[in-house]
């Protein structure tokens, strides 16, 4: 039976100390808890379903390939949330620059009821905003990251972070009222 899903970064730490120590089933723990976030944020950016779950794979194999590298002071998923993105840009060049806009709906997760609205305002999102903006939204508002996190994510600081959210909720609200039932 798999271990209980870890809910706080002290949890997260010690299951990346436990995998360190060649317990399997808490890296799996980990992948179990993380994988399904990962995929709804890189899908919402526009990665296509098979591309994403590529990319997540990617991302946990490289995770566990490095795990002696990450830096219990901070996030496990900011780290994670960076490897994925740097993968995900990855292939996106490789691809010559044609992201596919995606053939899975990260709004609608089965483990996750979604409000309608949320599924167009992230579709609006990601019409209308930069890759960057969009990101730091989605980890704002759709993975509860603090600015510190989103900052790591997105390669700035926290005060830089937060401009950025701020200014993409800007840029997002009057493509929102157009969408006003």
């Amino acid at each position: 039976m798999a271990p209980a899903l870890a809910a706080t970064a002290a949890d997260h730490a010690a299951l990346v100390r436990s995998a360190l120590q060649g317990d399997e089933d808490s890296f799996a723990t980990l992948v179990q808890e993380f994988a399904p976030r990962l995929l709804r944020f890189l899908a919402a950016g526009g990665l296509g379903h098979a591309d994403a779950e590529d990319v997540v794979q990617e991302t946990f194999i490289r995770a566990h390939r490095h795990l002696a590298r990450y830096d219990a002071r901070y996030a496990l998923s900011t780290w994670l949330y960076t490897i994925a993105l740097r993968l995900a840009a990855n292939r996106r060049r490789d691809a010559s620059g044609h992201a596919p806009l995606g053939d899975h709906d990260p709004a609608a997760p089965a483990e996750r009821e979604r409000d309608p609205l949320a599924d167009t305002v992230w579709a609006v999102a990601r019409r209308h905003l930069p890759a960057r903006d969009f990101q730091a939204l989605w980890l704002r508002y759709a993975e509860d990251q603090d600015f510190d996190a989103i900052g790591a994510v997105i390669g700035t600081n926290a005060a830089t972070a937060r401009v950025v959210v701020h200014r993409a909720r800007e840029r997002l609200a009057p493509h929102l009222q157009e969408h006003r039932p």
